[in-house]
């Protein structure tokens, strides 16, 4: 008996003795989407509704699951915590499946493929091919983007961190930086918000998987996201959507 009751409790006191996220969305009837609700295309307020490619992929993503897409609106500091504890279903909000993340928290397969990509003045005589090329000129980066590290990566570039993603095209339009960096599906919607006398520069850095990202030990969650992201791909419904925000078929790797 003794031993009995101290496997009881082992278990009760065990990391994984935990409902699963499955059940906890189903028994709610909704699934948790956190959003930052400020980068169009992806997914942003339009006369105060939330629209975007992310967002009609949440809803499509919980319509697979059926549930309904409770979509919370927060910050980027507590976009991913909230997920790790749980506070969160899932994030959908242009996040990277990087090795980092990945040891807090598991991902779905890929639901859309980026790069990153130079925001340049209209007038630029020089040849900015490469982050290498900015060795000694100054580059902008919104604070907190995976292209951050990229770019710190690169010995020699002055690089300036932005809260936002507007300041920084501003300031290559009036020569305060040599460039900006941001990730390719959002430059043309950027440059296009901006009217400013900047555009598009050179595609620099890896392919980046942009994936749904979960609270690790959820196996059948895990299942069923995949499944339902599979049944959106498979019937085509993915790369419409792809094209309908981004002009192209993001939904696969670029050759």
């Amino acid at each position: 008996m003794r031993l009995t009751i101290g496997i009881l409790l082992a278990a009760l006191l065990s990391p994984w003795a935990h409902a699963e996220l499955i059940d906890d969305m189903n028994d709610r009837g909704e699934l948790r989407i956190a959003v930052e609700a400020n980068m169009s295309p992806f997914n942003f307020k339009d006369d105060g509704k939330l629209a975007g490619f992310e967002i009609e992929l949440g809803r499509l993503l919980a319509d697979e699951l059926e549930v309904r897409a409770e979509f919370v609106v927060t910050t980027r500091d507590d976009l991913l915590p909230g997920v790790e504890s749980g506070k969160y279903d899932i994030a959908l909000n242009q996040v990277a499946a990087t090795p980092e993340l990945k040891e807090r928290l598991d991902f779905s397969e890929p639901y859309s493929y980026s790069s990153a990509q130079l925001i340049v003045r209209k007038d630029e005589k020089r040849s900015l091919a490469n982050l290498g090329a900015l060795k000694g000129h100054s580059l902008g980066v919104v604070q907190g983007s995976q292209f951050a590290e990229q770019a710190r990566s690169v010995e020699g570039v002055d690089l300036r961190s932005y809260p936002d993603a507007s300041q920084p095209i501003k300031d290559v339009a009036n020569e305060q930086i040599d460039a900006a960096i941001s990730d390719r599906l959002l430059v043309p919607y950027a440059i296009r918000d901006s009217q400013q006398a900047v555009t598009e520069g050179a595609t620099v850095g890896p392919i980046l998987s942009l994936a749904i990202p979960f609270q690790k030990g959820n196996p059948a969650f895990h299942s069923a996201v995949d499944k339902a992201l599979q049944r959106i791909k498979s019937d085509g419904r993915l790369e419409a959507l792809s094209q309908k925000w981004f002009g192209m078929d993001a939904s696969k790797p670029p050759k």
